[in-house]
C-alpha cells in the first residue's frame, strides 16, 4: 500500500509540475508577444504618419456609426485600442470638421447604430450645427428603423439603395419581459424580492407571472413619450403631415418594408448605391474619419471629465477593464482631479442602471466632498437612474438629454431560496444555527413574516437615505421628492420639470456650460481613466478574454443579491 501511495504521489507531482510549466510558458509566450506587439505598434505608428490621407479642399469625412463609440476608452496602448474612438472624441473631431475650411462635408453611414438615445441627441444636435454653418452632411443606410432613421433626421439628404432587399422597419415601439415563475416554481426556486416604492420594479418577474400595473405604467408612460418626439420630428424635418405619418406607422406600412415606400412619403431623398455618391463626391475626396486629425487647443486651465459607466459595484480590481463602476477606480480618478492644479473644474459623466447601495453611497459622498474643492458637474448619457441617479444627485448641477433616463428612486432586495430545488434532487441540506436571523440569507431557507419584515424595515432605512441625499443635493423638499420617487422613471426633459435635472443638453453643453461658471475662455479637456494594470490587460488580449469577463460579471452579478440595491428594471 506504500509503495502505490508513493507512486501515485509521485505521478500527481509530475503531472502538477506538467501543469504548472505548460501554464508558465503560456503566460511567457503571450507577455513576449505583448511586448513585441508595442514596438510593432511604436513602429506602425511612425511609418503611418508618413502615409496620413492629405485633406483636399471639398473634402467628406465618412463616419461609420456602425463601429463602437463608448462613452469611455480603456487607457491602453494605442495599438490594442484599433483606432478606437469613444463619444467624446467623436463630438470634438465633429467641431474641428466644422471649424475645417476645406471640409464640404460628412458621409454619415448609419447601418448598426450602436448609439443610445441621449448620444443620437447630442450627435444630431452636431450635426444641426454643421449644416448651419455651410456643411453638408450625406446619411447613406441600406438599413433603416427608428432609432436610426432619428439620426439620418438631420442629414440634408438620406440615400438608401434602390433595392426591394434594402430593409426598413420603422414602426410604434415593443417591448417585452419574460417571466419565470412558473418556472421557478417548477424548479423549486423561490425568489424573495422585498421592494420600497411600488414602482419599483427590478425582480417582479421572478416572483409573478404578468406585469405588474405600476410596471405598464412606468414603461408605457415612457415609450408614449419618447414615440410622440419621434412622429414630431419626422414631421417637422421631413416636412410630412403629422396625423398622416403617425396613421402610416401604426398601420405598419413601414415595416417589413423597402426605401420605394419610404421615397413615396418623402421620407428618404434618392436612391444610390454607397460607391455611386462617393463618386459623385471624389474618390479622392473621402477622407476616413479615423485619419482625420483635429487641431487640439492647448491651455493652462483644464476640465476633467471622469467616467462612471456601466453596473455600481462595492468591489472591483484598480484599474479593471470592463463597464462596471466601482468606488476604488472613481476614487482615484476624482483625486487625480482635485490634485490637478490645472484642473478647474470636473464633469462626471453618468451612464448607469444602478447596483449596490453601500457603492452607490460611497461614490456619492466622495462626490459631494471633491465639489467642495472643485465644481463638479454631472452629464446624464443614455441613463442615470437609480444608483446612478444617487451619484448625480451630489453634483453642483445635472445635465440631460431630453430622452436621457433618470429617476426610479427606490430599493429592491432580491433573496433566492433554493430549498424546494434541493428536495427535488434529493440533496439534503443539514444546518445549524446559534442567533436570531443568523440564517437570512441562507439560500436553502423558507422566508417567515418576520424575516421579510427584517429585510423590509432595512430596506426602508435605505430608501430614506436615498430620499435625504435627493432632497439635500437637489434643494427640494424632501415629502416632494418621496412623491415622485417610489421606484418612478422619469426621462430627461420629464425630469426638468420635476427639479432633477437642471439643463437639457449633452456633454458638450456641460462642459460648456462649467467653463462659464468658472470664467474660462481658453481652456481645454483632459479624460481621466484609471490606468490598467499589466495582469488585467493580458487577462483581456489573450485568447483566454472571455472566460475572464464571465468570471469578473459573475462576482459582480452576485452583488446584485442580499443586499439593498438601487438598480433600474427596465430595458428601454
Amino acid at each position: 500500500m506504500k509503495f502505490l501511495k508513493a507512486i501515485k504521489n509521485f505521478l500527481l507531482k509530475v503531472l502538477l509540475f506538467i501543469i504548472k510549466e505548460f501554464f508558465s510558458f503560456i503566460i511567457k509566450f503571450f507577455l513576449a508577444l505583448f511586448v513585441m506587439a508595442i514596438i510593432l505598434g511604436g513602429v506602425l505608428k511612425y511609418s503611418s504618419k508618413e502615409s496620413e490621407s492629405v485633406i483636399k479642399n471639398g473634402s467628406y469625412i465618412e463616419i461609420d456609426l456602425g463601429k463602437e463609440y463608448p462613452e469611455r476608452l480603456e487607457n491602453l496602448p494605442k495599438f490594442l485600442l484599433k483606432g478606437e474612438s469613444n463619444f467624446y472624441s467623436l463630438l470634438t473631431k465633429l467641431d474641428g470638421i466644422n471649424r475645417d475650411e476645406k471640409i464640404e462635408g460628412v458621409l454619415l453611414k448609419v447601418d448598426n447604430l450602436s448609439l443610445d438615445r441621449a448620444q443620437i441627441e447630442e450627435l444630431g444636435s452636431r450635426l444641426d450645427r454643421l449644416r448651419e454653418n455651410g456643411k453638408k452632411v450625406i446619411v447613406y443606410g441600406v438599413e433603416l428603423n427608428n432609432r436610426n432613421y432619428s439620426l439620418a433626421l438631420h442629414g440634408n439628404e438620406i440615400y438608401m439603395p434602390g433595392t426591394m432587399s434594402a430593409n426598413v422597419n420603422i414602426t410604434g415601439y415593443y417591448s417585452q419581459l419574460a417571466y419565470y415563475k412558473g418556472l421557478a416554481d417548477r424548479l423549486g426556486v423561490k425568489f424573495n424580492v422585498i421592494h420600497v416604492g411600488d414602482y419599483k420594479s427590478y425582480g417582479e418577474n421572478f416572483t409573478k407571472n404578468t406585469m405588474s400595473k405600476e410596471y405598464r405604467e412606468n414603461i408605457v408612460r415612457l415609450n408614449d413619450k419618447i414615440y410622440s418626439n419621434f412622429i414630431d420630428k419626422i414631421s417637422d424635418r421631413r416636412k410630412v403631415n403629422k396625423e398622416l405619418i403617425d396613421s402610416k406607422i401604426l398601420a405598419g406600412d413601414f415595416v417589413f418594408s423597402e426605401p420605394y415606400q419610404m421615397k413615396k412619403f418623402n421620407l428618404i431623398d434618392e436612391f444610390a448605391y454607397e460607391e455611386e455618391i462617393k463618386r459623385a463626391i471624389g474618390e479622392d475626396k473621402i477622407v476616413a474619419f479615423s485619419n482625420y486629425q483635429e487641431n487640439t487647443q492647448i491651455s493652462k486651465d483644464r476640465i476633467a471629465i471622469i467616467y462612471a459607466e456601466g453596473t455600481i459595484v462595492l468591489n472591483g480590481e484598480k484599474g479593471g477593464i470592463g463597464n462596471s463602476i466601482f468606488p476604488a477606480r472613481i476614487f482615484n480618478e476624482l483625486e487625480k482631479a482635485k490634485k490637478d492644479k490645472s484642473i478647474k473644474g470636473i464633469v462626471l459623466r453618468i451612464n448607469s442602471p444602478g447596483g449596490s447601495a453601500l457603492a452607490s453611497n460611497l461614490i456619492s459622498n466622495r462626490l459631494k466632498e471633491i465639489s467642495k474643492e472643485k465644481p463638479v458637474y454631472i452629464s446624464i448619457g443614455g441613463v442615470a437612474a437609480s444608483g446612478g441617479y444617487y451619484i448625480a444627485a451630489n453634483g453642483n448641477k445635472i445635465f440631460a438629454e431630453k430622452e436621457s433616463i433618470t429617476g426610479s428612486i427606490g430599493v429592491v432586495s432580491l433573496i433566492p431560496n433554493f430549498n424546494e430545488m434541493m428536495k427535488k434532487i434529493d440533496v439534503n441540506v443539514e444546518s445549524v444555527k446559534k442567533g436570531e436571523y443568523s440564517d437570512l440569507f441562507s439560500l436553502t431557507k423558507n422566508f417567515t413574516a418576520e424575516d421579510e419584515e427584517k429585510i423590509y424595515a432595512s430596506s426602508v432605512k435605505v430608501y430614506n437615505e436615498f430620499l435625504d441625499v435627493v432632497a439635500q443635493g437637489r434643494g427640494l423638499d424632501r415629502g416632494y421628492v418621496h412623491t415622485i420617487a417610489q421606484g418612478k422613471v422619469w426621462l430627461g426633459e420629464e425630469g426638468k420639470e420635476l427639479g432633477l435635472v437642471d439643463e437639457i443638453g449633452g456633454l458638450e453643453d456641460t462642459i460648456s456650460s462649467l467653463a462659464k461658471e468658472l470664467n474660462l475662455e481658453n481652456y481645454s479637456c483632459v479624460e481621466i481613466v484609471e490606468s490598467d494594470s499589466i495582469n488585467n490587460v493580458i487577462k483581456e488580449y489573450i485568447p483566454f478574454k472571455t472566460f475572464f469577463k464571465e468570471i469578473s460579471n459573475i462576482s459582480y452579478e452576485r452583488e446584485l443579491y442580499f443586499k439593498p440595491i438601487y438598480f433600474f428594471p427596465y430595458n428601454i
